[in-house]
């Protein structure tokens, strides 16, 4: 069974169990009764029939999150327990306040209607939380992006550059070493203005693996194979060390 699947299967049981739910308290309410105000009775009923329906609207939205991803975010858990919290305190109030104390319908009213607003807003600010963290994550994640994907290319020439059965591959795969090693120690973590620099980056590499792809067909090296391969790796070193300059007067 495919995940959309088994998300379809469990929409469909936590639908049937809210159904049920409602069905149970709209029976009990009224073959049982619950207050000897009208009033109280009403407020309760839609209190409860509310909470139920928030919890049922949270396990929805649980169920598509963990649908997209991997892991189940801190900030899932903690809107389940204020939801669970609300639907207890609700309860609660209901007993205390409508059955035992007998509070006048008007303050019982107002009373539910603040424990919803709090639960509400409460569960606003987790998720403004959790979206401000998850898009820190994402710039973040966007801003290393560059020099992963630069230093992938140059895996990928190395690996190229391996497989040459050529008595000059090991001068070849210094050079690689060397540009790799300046790639390893550079800033990972990009900026918006520098995507000129980036790009002209992302072009040298590109030149540079287009460059020892050619080498690897050839029968005869030209003489001068090494010179031209050190220039591009030098200007590669070169727009590598004006990157990092520039990233370190940004910050």
């Amino acid at each position: 069974m495919s995940r959309m699947e088994k998300s379809r299967s469990y929409t469909g049981l936590i639908t049937g169990i809210y159904v049920a739910a409602l069905a149970a308290t709209l029976i009990s309410f009224f073959t049982l009764g619950f207050s000897e105000s009208l009033m109280r009775f009403v407020v309760t009923l839609l209190a409860v029939c509310i909470a139920e329906t928030v919890v049922y609207g949270y396990a929805l939205m649980w169920l598509r999150g963990a649908r997209k991803a991997s892991r189940t975010s801190p900030v899932w858990i903690s809107g389940a327990i204020i939801v669970a919290l609300y639907m207890a305190v609700v309860l609660a109030a209901a007993i205390m306040l409508d059955w035992i104390l007998e509070l006048n319908p008007l303050w019982y009213a107002g009373i539910q209607i603040i424990l919803l607003l709090a639960a509400a807003a409460v569960l606003a600010a987790v998720g403004l939380h959790g979206w401000n963290a998850a898009s820190g994550e994402r710039r973040a994640k966007d801003a290393s992006r560059h020099l992963r994907t630069h230093r992938q290319e140059l895996q990928d020439i190395s690996r190229l550059a391996r497989g040459w059965q050529h008595p000059e591959a090991g001068r070849l795969s210094g050079l690689l070493d060397e540009l790799a090693e300046k790639f390893r120690y550079s800033d990972p973590v990009s900026r918006p203005g520098l995507s000129a620099t980036e790009d002209i980056l992302r072009q040298q590499l590109s030149l540079l693996h287009d460059h020892v792809a050619l080498l690897l067909t050839l029968t005869e090296l030209p003489a001068d194979w090494d010179v031209e391969t050190q220039e591009l790796t030098n200007s590669i070193a070169s727009t590598l060390a004006r990157r990092n300059q520039e990233l370190a007067a940004l910050k």
